[in-house]
């Protein structure tokens, strides 16, 4: 189950949308997630931001109907997300590994009220964002693949949370955090790009 922490700008977004999402029920297996919204280039962006991993998903253009149904929006990118960075071979652990994120993603509730760790690397990503978008891009991102491109940048940057001894990329850190779902083999999981790389090595 997903428990979701949202900002106050963020709350009102969705209250605005009529989105409703139940009080969370507890329970040590939620998987906590914080979201926060921004304005870039005069649109509202969501950041939502893994509190584990510090791994952020980037969403620039919902809709009202978007924020509305924003529980269905969000655990429909996190497995999206998943599957892409992890990319596996299809059939067989590219399937479950999205079985076992649809299984963690099996519900959304909602609190209002940020960690102020999360927050402050929410921040972070968010000028590192504008920076990408104004000076890189020049545009904001038009599909969910571009957010996952932006994504991508923003993530593979050196975060720190309080406590930690080392600096970490959450890109990588929720990469493995995700490959850990799988059950356990004797083979070692493989992504598609190294496969590949293995196979033109061969020629």
């Amino acid at each position: 189950m997903i428990h979701l922490h949202t900002s106050k700008a963020f709350s009102d977004d969705l209250a605005k949308a009529g989105c409703l999402l139940p009080s969370p029920e507890g329970g040590e297996n939620s998987w906590h997630w914080h979201a926060h919204r921004v304005t870039l280039l005069r649109k509202k962006c969501i950041i939502a931001m893994e509190e584990a991993n510090r791994y952020a998903l980037i969403f620039t253009g919902l809709k009202k109907n978007d924020l509305a149904h924003f529980d269905q929006v969000l655990r429909s990118r996190i497995v999206a997300e998943a599957s892409w960075l992890c990319d596996l071979s299809h059939p067989g652990p590219n399937e479950q590994l999205i079985a076992a994120v649809e299984e963690k993603c099996s519900s959304v509730s909602f609190t209002q009220g940020l960690d102020r760790s999360v927050q402050a690397h929410i921040r972070q990503v968010a000028g590192e964002m504008e920076y990408v978008v104004k000076y890189r891009f020049g545009r904001l991102p038009e599909s969910a693949e571009e957010e996952f491109v932006l994504g991508c940048q923003l993530n593979d940057t050196l975060r720190k949370r309080g406590g930690d001894k080392d600096y970490f990329y959450p890109l990588k850190k929720w990469r493995a955090s995700l490959l850990a779902l799988l059950p356990e083999s004797g083979s070692k999981v493989v992504s598609l790009a190294e496969f590949r790389r293995g196979r033109g090595g061969d020629r």
